[in-house]
């Protein structure tokens, strides 16, 4: 079964309907959606990490990954790192 894409309004897609006629089909309408607004609250969070991280230091140049291995190993507990 080939499968054959058509996507325009009622009107173009009438055009075609001596081509159509006797076959199996599905319509599906689109809706117009309306435009999505941004998340609001979502942005108020960034917001308030970007001002709290503002003062931060940031890191020597290590990866995140290089700093969860020294926290994994014990550094953030104040224990010696295993070797």
């Amino acid at each position: 079964m080939t499968t054959t894409i058509l996507e325009g309004t009622w009107e173009e897609i009438a055009k075609q309907a001596n081509r159509l006629a006797g076959k199996k089909l599905r319509v599906e309408v689109l809706e117009d959606t309306p435009k999505r607004e941004p998340n609001r609250r979502m942005l108020e969070v960034m917001e308030r990490v970007k001002e709290r991280l503002k003062d931060m230091p940031e890191t020597g140049g290590e990866s995140g990954v290089d700093i969860i291995r020294r926290g994994r190993a014990g550094e953030m507990f104040g224990y010696e790192p295993v070797e």
